[in-house]
């Protein structure tokens, strides 16, 4: 069975509200969005979730580190199965850095959703950006 279309809208509104709390560095929000369960990772080499406590680190310090623009996830790829969800999306999150000028770090992001009876919960996350070092049509790169 495939998610149902409100079932995907629900999703998308979810992903929506993780971008708008993401860009009003609404801890508070974003909490509620990912499951105390949370794991993934994110671009950066000590960006490891393997727990709440482990998210929360990582989401202060985010905020802490620039003022967010905007963050937009498109085009999102939606699939799931009853309560699990998956989305595959590309992620542009503009950002400024101590007043400097304004910047746009191009990802690309995986997320799991479960459904608790009520919302959404994101409990996996994994964002990366693409190895500059790995040309178009190698699969490693120096090839």
């Amino acid at each position: 069975m495939t998610l149902s279309d409100a079932q995907k809208a629900e999703v998308i509104e979810t992903m929506h509200n993780y971008g708008k709390a993401y860009q009003n560095k609404d801890l508070k929000a974003l909490l509620a969005i990912f499951s105390p369960e949370i794991s993934g990772f994110g671009s950066g080499p000590d960006e490891i979730i393997l727990d709440r406590q482990d998210f929360s680190r990582q989401i202060k310090r985010d905020l802490s580190q620039a003022t967010i623009v905007s963050v937009k996830l498109n085009p999102m790829k939606i699939f799931g199965e009853g309560r699990i969800a998956w989305v595959t999306s590309r992620n542009d999150i503009t950002f400024i850095v101590d007043g400097g000028k304004k910047q746009t770090m191009s990802g690309r992001s995986t997320m799991v959703l479960r459904n608790t009876g009520s919302h959404w919960v994101i409990e996996q996350l994994h964002f990366s950006m693409s190895n500059i070092e790995q040309s178009q049509g190698q699969s490693f790169p120096g090839a």
